[in-house]
């Protein structure tokens, strides 16, 4: 798994309560299977206020910039200046981890095999399904 474009984040937007919403800065990476947000790592989180703006209904964005008129920012304006300062704030946090020293080979390996990557949305999808599955055996 490798960063597939380091100045490049995956934003999950959620509902977070009545008031507000929750932006979730992730790296993308590479993979066999093609670019995913790299859910196991939040690089940062912030909550943003619900407006009365237009935005797109998609839950997932990929952000390029610390300018909000990127056009990355385009389907949520009224959130612009925020997701741009939470952009620089989550790069911040990925270029601040420390480098480890490299792998040998086969260690890199291993490391590689046992590395799983979740699909943008189905961490939850699967955390619901768990839940169920054991309230489900739980009545039984």
């Amino acid at each position: 798994m490798t960063p597939s474009a380091p100045r490049t984040l995956a934003v999950e937007l959620r509902p977070h309560c009545s008031t507000h919403w929750a932006a979730t800065y992730y790296p993308m990476v590479a993979t066999p299977a093609g670019r995913w947000a790299d859910v196991t790592w939040a690089l940062h989180q912030h909550l943003l206020p619900n407006t009365d703006h237009p935005r797109e209904p998609a839950r997932w964005l990929e952000t390029r910039s610390p300018d909000s008129d990127h056009p990355c920012y385009a389907g949520h304006r009224g959130w612009a200046t925020q997701l741009a300062a939470g952009y620089t704030a989550a790069l911040a946090a990925y270029d601040a981890e420390p480098s480890e020293e490299p792998l040998w080979l086969e260690a890199a390996r291993q490391l590689h095999d046992a590395t799983i990557v979740v699909p943008a949305g189905q961490l939850s999808e699967w955390v619901l399904d768990d839940l169920q599955e054991a309230t489900s055996r739980a009545r039984d």
